[in-house]
């Protein structure tokens, strides 16, 4: 027998325990902002993996390093897959009651974390080796061409959007957890 009042119950004690009343069309309208924004994220991880592309094979026509066209290829390879990996990963099914649906959802942020953190340490590695290479050639600038140093200085730029992007990401990441986390404390006082 499922005792589907007192989920009823714990729903209300939630509902209630912010101040001001939430009606329908603010629900609505909040799912079609994060329709929206969710919308807008995959065009921009898009463009960024474009851009991410078109910087490697501009360094690989403009450099003679075919190590730094091959690191640019791999962390392209890498953002890609675990782009790919957060994608197509089911949204949490919820629990029995809405404490355990609470719990998945933090599961699912940490998870989110997790993988937002193995993307931020292959990137934040790109990006030191670029400033490496960089820093070399700045050490022969006399006999550097310009053409290098401009491909490296763009590349450079691409991977910390890239990074800037995941840090945003992340503190997203952490403000749902947070909002999740007290969500389920408050529940759990009530």
């Amino acid at each position: 027998m499922s005792d589907e009042f007192a989920q009823w119950n714990s729903l209300a004690k939630l509902w209630h325990a912010e101040r001001a009343a939430v009606s329908a069309a603010d629900i609505e309208q909040h799912a079609r902002r994060q329709r929206r924004s969710l919308l807008a994220l995959a065009g921009a991880e898009a463009a960024g993996f474009a851009l991410v592309f078109i910087g490697a094979v501009w360094i690989s026509m403009h450099t003679a390093l075919i190590a730094m066209t091959a690191l640019t290829i791999v962390f392209f390879a890498t953002c890609g897959f675990l782009q790919h990996r957060m994608r197509r990963e089911p949204p949490p099914s919820g629990g029995y009651d809405l404490l355990s649906s609470l719990e998945i959802s933090i599961a699912r942020e940490e998870w989110n974390l997790a993988q937002l953190g193995i993307g931020r340490a292959v990137t934040l590695l790109t990006f030191i080796a670029i400033l490496m290479v960089a820093a070399n050639h700045l050490r022969f600038i006399g006999s550097t061409p310009p053409a290098r140093l401009w491909s490296l200085f763009a590349i450079a730029l691409i991977v910390f959007g890239v990074l800037s992007w995941n840090v945003f990401l992340t503190q997203r990441a952490r403000a749902r957890r947070f909002r999740l986390e007290s969500f389920a404390l408050r529940l759990k006082i009530s």
